[in-house]
């Protein structure tokens, strides 16, 4: 086996990532150069032809890759997919992690949600192949599950947030999260069916909807304790 093939195999996380998972994690050098050549060539591909019009072997001939070498990681183009989505996922996350630590730290909460929502819109308009990603993420009934359960880690740290400051309900705090996150989705995937639109009009009409909704759970008062008999 070559070099490049040596790596750890990935752990399933929901339907979908068992039947879609990359095979292995390159170790090597030379592997994981082959790695992200192949994540790139299929974002390009993805912003020429869209999801559908994308297959292995378009793939490894854009990346310059031997199809054996891909398929030693990949088993499908839904893999590469979803590989890449697991990707900019945790770079979201990280994303949201940062601005929650400033909220926590002292920063106004309202400000941070409008920084959000830029770094969300621009995420959608970072380079056509992110955005055919994202489309494809979410129309392709075998990826759906990896937007569902960004939508729902996102939303714990939200709720997470939520609890902290305010004491909200855990279930309520969880639900209102998952609510306020796929309300602010809805309106920043404006700019995936319709490119041209005013990115910085989409964030703060995002914003506006998102504080709105979520102001009487992240400035409600924390219940005072009962008192002593």
């Amino acid at each position: 086996m070559d070099k490049e093939d040596a790596g750890s195999p990935t752990p399933p996380a929901g339907r979908a990532a068992r039947q879609n998972r990359l095979r292995v994690l390159p170790s090597s050098r030379r592997g994981r150069k082959t790695y992200e050549r192949i994540f790139a060539a299929t974002a390009e591909l993805a912003a020429e032809m869209g999801f559908e019009g994308v297959n292995t072997n378009l793939v490894a001939s854009r990346a310059g890759v031997n199809i054996a070498s891909l398929y030693r990681y990949f088993p499908n183009k839904q893999a590469i997919f979803a590989a890449i989505s697991e990707r900019l996922t945790a770079d979201f996350k990280a994303e949201i992690s940062a601005l929650v630590a400033q909220i926590d730290a002292g920063r106004p909460w309202k400000a941070a949600v409008a920084e959000g929502m830029r770094v969300a819109a621009n995420r959608r308009l970072s380079s056509p192949g992110s955005r055919s990603i994202r489309i494809a993420i979410r129309l392709s009934p075998e990826l759906q599950e990896l937007d569902s359960a960004e939508s729902r880690a996102v939303s714990a740290m939200l709720a997470d947030l939520m609890m902290r400051r305010s004491g909200a309900e855990p279930e309520r705090a969880l639900l209102a999260g998952r609510v306020a996150i796929e309300l602010a989705a809805a309106i920043l995937d404006l700019l995936l069916s319709e490119p041209n639109s005013d990115a910085e009009a989409l964030a703060n009409e995002a914003s506006d909807a998102f504080i709105r909704y979520l102001t009487p759970l992240m400035e409600m008062p924390v219940s005072a304790p009962p008192p002593h008999s």
